[in-house]
């Protein structure tokens, strides 16, 4: 473990489910649990659901459960010890260093490379600020940027020497390994360190706290490759970070506003624009939409209009929606960037393009018609089928049937005919879907742990004994006595069992939510699961008897078995006689016992 379980427990009581859940979901309540659509599959009704009672979430669809750890680290793409500490921080709790050793170094290493990260921003701040960072700052003056702006996103210069950067922070004590893990330096093949920035402008990546995870690179010229980013790294993960959303998510408008460059971002923020932010190097991710989704009530999507930002629009587009965000695209005349258009036309007519971002389906029907020649029968056909394609896969049927009307009657044809052809499009596409989901029997846009492995005869009805006993402690003597570690016969549910024997022992409490603060994510699924099927059990003490009346059968059963090879293998006929007098008192029980079930 790598903090106290007490602590760990602190810090899941101090997050109430319902209120971290509701940031990502938008919950609706239904007796005494809440529900909305999963987050973490795609879904037309409901079913996950929240119960603020047991602070425990299930999703009735793709059987993902747990408690507000197991959401977190679901829904952030986190592991433990990163969502205790984003749980820690939200509820101002300050962890200290992990007990586990590994973990211990993992946090630390994280800890140190931040530091350097920070060392490192000043360096090139001051860098830039300096005679060396002459053509930078000449350069930033020419794109616009006050003094102002470069002090709030802590931009800076990269040296073009060798090993600028590196002789500083070795200077002051940096070691070689902490230079390589943080991907400020590269070594060459002689073994040599060198700076892995050089003569470049310098942008600090901040996570949404505000700490510097990584840094990107621009040249002044035009030299190759024109942007250079940092690696991967224990603090960095370019996949699950936005550029500028550390300012972003504290505007009052409540919409982000995605565009392709550092640039443009800061450019935008400067202008007033205060809820830009770029993906850093790569293709939008589902964990950057997810992102977006938690922090904005509508997603713009800017990136360039020629072919290839039209086809990353589209990619990002696909992303967002299955994220579930509100999604528009904005659309910026002759092919101009954000940074560019503003400088050319002021901060208010690019807030006016805002304004005037056209929807989903308009921009991907937009794109559609920019395909065809519609002078021609044939080119006019191949758009309404694609019409068609796109409005069956749109969820919403009134947007649906508005833009079917306004179609229908631009190109000439009846209403009846363009929604028929929808109406096929939708059929065949659920079909596609049911059959996909009950062959594989899995979720397309994200995929979840497997099930643990369970004994086919007394995995669930020892999960049940364990579920039951963390709702009902004050049957702990009792099960303990009947059932003890040592009877458990499926071998997930003794681990799970020794650790909650153990803390009713000590503590003489434990709830279910807290059980799996000790569990994977497999473990805390499957006995969310099971909790949520026998959860019309309204008698405890005689449910728990039934199972462990269950349990001796199952275990008397298996001795029949092995009695009666013996006895069939055995040819001394007293021993043989012996065999068949205990066959018969056990055959006895077993019928006891199902008399009482």
């Amino acid at each position: 473990m790598y903090y106290p379980e007490e602590l760990i427990e602190e810090v899941r009581v101090r997050n109430d489910i319902i209120e971290v859940v509701s940031s990502y979901v938008k919950l609706e309540r239904k007796g005494r649990r809440y529900f909305g659509l999963c987050p973490f599959h795609s879904e037309k009704s409901p079913s996950f659901s929240v119960e603020p009672s047991k602070q425990l979430f299930y999703c009735f669809g793709c059987n993902k459960g747990g408690s507000v750890i197991q959401f977190i680290m679901g829904i952030e793409n986190l592991d433990f010890l990163e969502t205790l500490k984003f749980l820690a921080d939200r509820a101002g709790i300050v962890l200290p260093e992990p007990e586990d050793k590994n973990e211990r170094e993992k946090f630390r290493l994280r800890k140190q490379i931040l530091d350097v990260n920070r060392e490192a921003a000043r360096f090139f701040f001051s860098t830039l600020a300096g005679k060396n960072g002459a053509r930078a700052q000449a350069y930033l003056k020419k794109r616009g940027l006050t003094e102002g702006t470069i002090k709030q996103f802590g931009l800076g210069f990269a040296p073009g020497g060798w090993n600028e950067l590196t002789k500083n922070l070795m200077e002051k004590g940096v070691g070689k390994d902490l230079l390589l893990s943080s991907g400020l330096s590269i070594q060459t093949k002689t073994g040599e360190l060198v700076d892995r920035f050089r003569d470049r402008i310098m942008f600090p990546i901040f996570d949404i706290r505000g700490n510097i995870v990584g840094f990107g690179g621009r040249v002044l010229d035009n030299t190759q490759p024109k942007y250079m980013n940092s690696p991967d790294t224990p603090a960095y993960n370019k996949s699950r970070e936005l550029y500028g959303l550390n300012y972003a998510r504290l505007s009052k408008s409540r919409k982000l506003l995605i565009v392709e460059g550092y640039m443009d971002v800061i450019s935008l923020h400067q202008a007033g624009i205060d809820y830009a932010v770029a993906s850093l190097g790569t293709a939008l991710t589902q964990s950057q939409a997810w992102l977006l989704k938690k922090y904005a009530e509508e997603v713009i999507i800017a990136y360039d209009s020629d072919t290839a930002g039209q086809a990353a629009t589209l990619r990002g587009l696909d992303i967002l929606e299955k994220a579930g965000c509100n999604i528009k695209v904005l659309i910026i005349p002759d092919g101009k960037d954000p940074d560019e258009y503003i400088r050319n036309n002021g901060p208010e007519k690019f807030k006016n393009l805002v304004d005037r971002a056209i929807s989903l389906l308009d921009y991907k029907i937009g794109t559609e018609k920019n395909m065809y020649n519609l002078d021609t029968l044939d080119d006019k056909l191949k758009l309404l089928n694609s019409i068609a394609d796109i409005l069956a896969a749109h969820d919403n049927n009134i947007e649906r049937e508005l833009y079917a009307k306004n179609y229908a009657q631009q190109y000439g044809i009846s209403l009846d005919s363009l929604n028929s052809e929808i109406q096929k499009r939708r059929s065949r596409q659920l079909s596609r879907e049911k059959a996909y989901s009950l062959s594989k029997n899995t979720v397309p846009e994200r995929e979840f742990p497997e099930l643990p492995k369970i004994d086919s005869r007394f995995g669930e009805l020892e999960y049940m004994l364990l579920v039951i006993l963390c709702n009902e402690n004050r049957l702990f003597d009792k099960v303990s006595k009947e059932y003890g570690l040592d009877a458990y016969i499926d071998k997930g549910a003794r681990k799970i069992a020794e650790k909650l024997y153990n803390k009713l022992e000590q503590n003489k409490t434990c709830v279910l939510a807290e059980l799996l603060n000790v569990l994977d994510s497999r473990e805390a699924s499957y006995l969310v699961r099971v909790a949520e099927t026998n959860s019309g059990l309204d008698d405890a003490d005689k449910a728990i008897q039934q199972i462990l009346n269950k349990l001796e059968i199952l275990k008397l059963e298996d001795m029949q078995k092995q009695t009666l090879e013996m006895i069939k293998n055995e040819e001394d006929g007293r021993i043989r006689q012996k065999l068949g007098l205990e066959f018969s008192k056990r055959a006895e029980r077993i019928a006891e016992l199902k008399r009482l079930m």
